[in-house]
Parts: structure tokens; C-alpha cells; sequence
């Protein structure tokens, strides 16, 4: 953003703003909610309190889901790269595959339960 642009700001958000960064992450592919075994690179733009990214989930402009994996110091983002941009999700891995899970969970459960009943 250019010095103008910033000066229409208020004070909060410039402030947030000049505390994220760009990194360079690793992370594995969520197909059909198994992980693929290959990592890709990958930038977001994270807050310096959030740079633990094992087990975060991220999203791609195209509605693909990634785990992250680790960050990757030393590398610069590049939007020339084979980089893809990701943006954090809030929940992590373990609350999405428990939100995928629950109505599995509760049609074995009431199987189970009409099996035992007869």
C-alpha cells in the first residue's frame, strides 16, 4: 500500500497490518479427507503469534483444503514460484475431520443400537 492509501487506516488496523508477514509454508493436500503423502510449498500471510502451522488448515482460492506442515525459514514468497496461496482457516485438522466424522459416528452408533434392540 502506498503512504496514502495507509493514512485512510485507522490506527488498530495499520498497526494489525504491519504486524503480518508473508512465509512460505509446507503443506499436504486434504482429498477427499485423507492427507496426500506429497508436500507443496505454499505462502500465507500470518500474524507473528500465529506461526505454528503443524495440524492448522488452510484454504486455497478454489475451495482446496491443506494441512500445514512446517514453516520454511530462509525462503521468500514469490508469486512467480510453484507457491500456492493459502489463507488460515480458523478451526484445526482434528475439529474438521470431527465435524466430517460426527454423522458417521451417530449412524454406526444407532445401528448399533437397532442391532442389539432385535
Amino acid at each position: 500500500m502506498k503512504v496514502r492509501q495507509l493514512t485512510l487506516l485507522d490506527e488498530q488496523s495499520l498497526h494489525e497490518l504491519q504486524q503480518t508477514k508473508y512465509v512460505v509454508i509446507l503443506v499436504k493436500e486434504l482429498k477427499d479427507n485423507l492427507v496426500q503423502p506429497t508436500k507443496k510449498q505454499a505462502f500465507v500471510c500470518l500474524k507473528p503469534s500465529e506461526m505454528k502451522v503443524k495440524g492448522e488448515l488452510f484454504d486455497d482460492c478454489l475451495g482446496n483444503h491443506y494441512i500445514g506442515c512446517t514453516v520454511l525459514k530462509g525462503i521468500h514468497y514469490s508469486e512467480s514460484g510453484d507457491q500456492i496461496p493459502v489463507f488460515k482457516l480458523p478451526n484445526n485438522i482434528q475439529d474438521y475431520l470431527v465435524n466430517q466424522l460426527t454423522p458417521i459416528i451417530t449412524l454406526l452408533d444407532q445401528r448399533k443400537r437397532n442391532y442389539y434392540a432385535n
